[in-house]
């Protein structure tokens, strides 16, 4: 291993003596700590950007001694009044992301379910889709045209509906 000289403001030299004291550890562990929690923050943050834009944000991360060794990085919402939705998983030794994108979907989820967003029901998801797909085959018949326009509608009415109870909260 090779030796590295650091210089800190003396506000984080300090905070980090204070902090190896308490711990009674050296500085240089505390500061290789410190380290690695802004890698392991960096890279949770990294991935949930990846997966759901900025809606998403994280916090301190959490050292688990499990097998393997862990970090749980608690997963918020991104606006006033974050909620808490989920954690991002992080492996101790590669700093690989161990969370998956359906975990994404998942605090997705409940981040809009905390701002009382509404879901479109999964079934006339569904049926919407279909009513989609034979309208791109030019399949439809009168019935199906009349279907289509109606779950549009309900679609974008909920959509209106779901936008306005952001912009409520947000200027809140």
């Amino acid at each position: 291993m090779r030796s590295l000289t650091i210089s800190l403001p003396d506000y984080l030299y300090r905070k980090f003596t204070r902090q190896a004291q308490a711990f009674d550890i050296s500085l240089e562990e505390i500061v290789l700590f410190q380290l690695k929690l802004d890698e392991v923050r960096n890279s949770a943050l990294v991935f949930l950007q990846q997966h759901a834009g900025r809606c998403l944000t994280v916090r301190e991360p959490v050292f688990k001694e499990e097998t393997p060794p862990i970090w749980v990085v608690p997963a918020f919402t991104n606006v006033a009044q974050p909620q808490k939705v989920g954690e991002v998983v992080v492996d101790a030794d590669t700093f690989k992301v161990l969370s998956t994108h359906r975990d994404v979907i998942e605090m997705i989820k409940k981040g809009h379910s905390s701002f009382g967003f509404k879901d479109f029901p999964v079934e006339k998801k569904d049926r919407l889709a279909d009513l989609l797909t034979l309208n791109n085959q030019n399949s439809l018949d009168g019935k199906e045209k009349l279907e289509l326009d109606i779950l549009l509608a309900e679609e974008q009415a909920l959509q209106l509906q779901n936008l306005e109870t952001l912009d409520k909260r947000l200027l809140s």
